[in-house]
């Protein structure tokens, strides 16, 4: 092949490289512009609901039962927001935190039925409304820590178990019970959620927690969502050197935050 030859492989080689990278930075865009939208979305539907309610409890004509309804709605949704603006938050911060491979905060002893109990009845209002329950089994909780706490980065935790809770309320059936529970292995302590609703496949199973991603159920029961929940909270469990896993069997599913057993003090 002669030098001209050569150049011009070269030159077609740059190109197609070029027109690659272009595509790639075209789908960039298209995503991240979804994603802002979705995040907007997310936003203003829980603010738009607060407005509506306030307009509604200063009606004199609304009846007293009725308002104590919207008050439960207005902090519902009120929760919500503060959850959703919270997770926001972590996005940068968690990834930080993982590159340095440590917490900003320092970790402290905390009563992790206290935090299960406290971050349910947050989410009880916006369960209330659709004839569902969240339950906390207190006596799992006092068998898997026999008294002791677990060392921990509380804001982190509380944010990671509020997205498993605010998934459950979001995709479990209506009149359903939400369980709390906690267990003690030899290795291992595992805080869970879990609740009968929409199916996680098994093809699914690996991917939830991969940011952005949502299954094909929860798509169609709720289709506005952000992906981010169960990312993040995979995140908070890395930093914690746990995990979190997903036990389904039909419409019935259970999310743990996992911990090593050395982690209780």
């Amino acid at each position: 092949m002669s030098d001209s030859e050569t150049l011009r492989a070269e030159n077609e080689k740059l190109k197609e490289q070029v027109r690659s990278l272009q595509k790639e930075v075209a789908e960039v865009r298209e995503t991240s512009q979804k994603y802002l939208e979705n995040v907007a979305h997310q936003l203003t539907a829980p603010l738009g609901a607060i407005k509506w309610s306030i307009e509604a409890l200063k009606d004199e004509k609304v009846p007293v039962v009725k308002k104590q309804q919207l008050l439960r709605s207005v902090y519902g949704q009120a929760t919500i927001l503060v959850h959703l603006i919270k997770n926001f938050a972590l996005m940068s911060n968690l990834e930080a935190d993982l590159e340095l491979g440590q917490f900003r905060e320092k970790p402290e002893p905390i009563d992790a039925m206290r935090l299960a109990i406290n971050l349910a009845n947050d989410f009880q209002p916006q369960a209330h409304d659709a004839e569902k329950k969240i339950l906390v089994e207190n006596s799992t909780f006092e068998r898997a820590t026999l008294g002791k706490r677990l060392l921990m980065e509380k804001n982190l935790v509380a944010q990671a178990l509020s997205n498993l809770l605010e998934n459950a309320v979001k995709y479990a059936d209506d009149g359903t019970e939400i369980l709390v529970t906690a267990e003690k292995k030899p290795t291992e302590v595992r805080v869970s959620v879990t609740s009968v609703g929409i199916r996680v496949s098994n093809d699914e199973k690996g991917t939830l927690t991969t940011r952005g991603f949502r299954g094909k159920a929860a798509r169609q029961r709720v289709p506005a969502g952000t992906g981010i929940g169960l990312y993040l909270a995979d995140r908070v469990m890395r930093l914690h050197q746990g995990t979190i896993e997903i036990a389904t069997v039909a419409k019935r599913s259970t999310f743990s935050l996992v911990f090593p057993s050395g982690r209780l003090v």
